[in-house]
Parts: C-alpha cells; sequence; structure tokens
C-alpha cells in the first residue's frame, strides 16, 4: 500500500526544525546573507522571520535572539540588530546570549556567528567569529 500524503480535508502543516534567524527591516541584506551561509554550512536548516518593531539596542537584540530560540524547535535562535548579531539558546538566561558578534566584525565575523549557531544545535564547541 502506497501513503499518498494526508487524508483528504486534512491539512499538513509541518515544520521543518531550524534556527530562526530574526532579521529587522533595518539589518543589512549581506549580514542575514553570511549568518544563513554560516548555518548552512554546518547542515543545519534556517527559517527567516521579520519581527515588528526594531532592535535599536544591543540589549534589545539580545531580547529578541532569545525570543528566536524559544520559538525555534532545535532551542537556538539569532537576532540582527544595527549593533550585533546575537545567538542565543533556549535554556541560557535572556540577557546571558551564547555569543555576540559587532556589526564590525564584518563578513568573516557574521559567517561565524551563523556556524557557532549551528554548532550549538549540534551540540559541537564554537568558538569566536
Amino acid at each position: 500500500m502506497k501513503c499518498s500524503g494526508p487524508p483528504s480535508g486534512v491539512t499538513e502543516n509541518v515544520e521543518i526544525p531550524a534556527v530562526i534567524v530574526l532579521r529587522p527591516t533595518e539589518a543589512g541584506a549581506q549580514v542575514l546573507r553570511e549568518v544563513c551561509a554560516g548555518i548552512e554550512e554546518e547542515g543545519v536548516p534556517t527559517r527567516v522571520v521579520v519581527p515588528s518593531g526594531d532592535s535599536d539596542t544591543d540589549s534589545e537584540t539580545v531580547v529578541l535572539a532569545h525570543e528566536a530560540a524559544q520559538a525555534s524547535r532545535l532551542d537556538v535562535g539569532v537576532a540582527l540588530g544595527v549593533e550585533a548579531v546575537v545567538v542565543h539558546h533556549a535554556k541560557l538566561p535572556e540577557r546571558s546570549p551564547a555569543q555576540v558578534v559587532p556589526a564590525e566584525a564584518g563578513t568573516t565575523g557574521w559567517r561565524g556567528a551563523g556556524r557557532s549557531a549551528a554548532r550549538i544545535v549540534k551540540g559541537l564547541p564554537y568558538g569566536e567569529a
């Protein structure tokens, strides 16, 4: 017997586990591209979400990253801010992110932040970006 999907009238809503990346509208496309590339290079899927409101300060970006981690089935979230890229784990205290990479770190640092997020998911050591 072949399985051909859900019975008629039943909607299949399966969300693939992924690192959630919150990208406020003011965060640059290049930052997003590098962070996602770092995550995907480690073989971990991403889901990009545009939050409502802005993240003007590092502390707001830290809170957003924690919220992303809480919403992720993989317990890891990343928030892109004007001043920093923040990687967070759902089980860490809200104000204690796993990693904060300053915006000035450039493409290598941004990609490293993505790689760190993926390595946290995989349970591997991660380093500074």
